[in-house]
């Protein structure tokens, strides 16, 4: 099976969680951050809140996210990431399936659940996150997995794949092994990864650049520091610094250029980064430069933080698309 964006990423299934910002301060979390915590810690934080507060429940993860976007915008996807024998793993496997995207891991987990992401959203559309990584932080490698790669155009993969020895080590063997033609795209996740594992993307950085790099401006500045816009240069071929309501700095190999933000009312931001993602490479796969992709990625960014969801329907994915070429 030829791919054209093949993903490695955390399998999580999110729930989400629409709070004020009092809550959060009465709990250990990294306000408007991620943060890696306990099953058992979950469930103490889900304790405390009101009575009958149910879910959102979808299923996430920062590169499926991007992936089922791109996929539902006609990009074929493959997807490596680690699950459990559980209904949350069971879950996660037809979520994929529904969305186009091949699951590529035949090893399942029985001793270790799936993992678990509480998203807690402010009024103010900030998200603070408590991640149980599970069975998705101990991802066994599988010779395959270069195999996948090296019949892919892309792959893709997140900084929160270097927050676990495990994902790394399967990471890091893909990205060296397979062949320098595949393209190689990268989303920085959090700031707090950046600086917490460091030397780990110095790794990476010295290994090769970077083809396709997504960050916002604070992970920019965790990654090289404030003058972030000439010195991603030396480490990516093409990249993109987002700031939230704010314009978008984008490197295309040859000029930087700014995108300007759409001005709309945003009710939840989770999501914003991997949709942006997963609309620049389709159309990126379509032959588009770095800089008009991003364009499309500002839009779909733009869209996707007026729902309270960080994904949209199937049939939203397409709207939006149809949406893009009509303007």
């Amino acid at each position: 099976m030829k791919f054209d964006v093949l993903g490695l990423g955390n399998a999580l299934v999110d729930e989400t969680f629409y709070v004020e910002k009092e809550f959060l301060e009465g709990t250990d979390l990294f306000f408007n951050q991620f943060k890696s915590i306990s099953y058992e810690k979950q469930e103490a934080i889900l304790a405390k809140l009101p009575s009958g507060e149910t879910p959102d429940v979808m299923c996430g993860g920062s590169t499926t996210n991007s992936l089922v976007a791109t996929s539902n915008f006609g990009t074929t996807c493959g997807h490596i990431c680690q699950l459990s024998d559980d209904d949350r793993g069971k879950l996660y496997e037809q979520n994929l399936k529904d969305n186009g995207i091949y699951s590529l891991n035949n090893f399942y987990y029985q001793d270790i659940r799936t993992g678990r992401c509480l998203v807690f959203i402010t009024p103010a559309s900030e998200r603070t996150m408590g991640t149980y990584l599970g069975a998705s932080e101990r991802l066994v490698f599988d010779e395959s997995f270069v195999t996948h790669a090296n019949n892919s155009k892309i792959v893709f993969s997140e900084g929160y794949q270097f927050t676990s020895d495990e994902n790394f080590e399967a990471f890091f063997r893909v990205l060296s092994e397979m062949n320098k033609e595949v393209k190689f795209a990268l989303s920085l996740s959090d700031p707090g990864v950046v600086q917490g594992f460091r030397d780990r993307f110095e790794k990476v950085i010295a290994t090769r650049k970077i083809d396709y790099l997504f960050c916002n401006r604070e992970e920019a500045i965790a990654l090289v520091g404030e003058n972030f816009a000439n010195e991603l240069k030396q480490i990516a071929a093409n990249f993109v610094v987002t700031n939230g309501a704010e314009n978008s700095i984008v490197f295309d190999g040859t000029d930087i250029s700014k995108i300007d933000a759409f001005k709309v009312d945003a009710i939840d931001s989770n999501g914003a980064g991997d949709i942006f993602a997963g609309a620049a490479l389709h159309k990126v796969i379509e032959g588009k430069n770095f800089a008009e992709a991003c364009r499309f990625g500002n839009f779909a960014s733009s869209r996707i933080v007026q729902e309270k969801s960080p994904r949209l329907t199937i049939k939203g994915y397409r709207n939006l698309l149809q949406n893009f070429k009509d303007t």
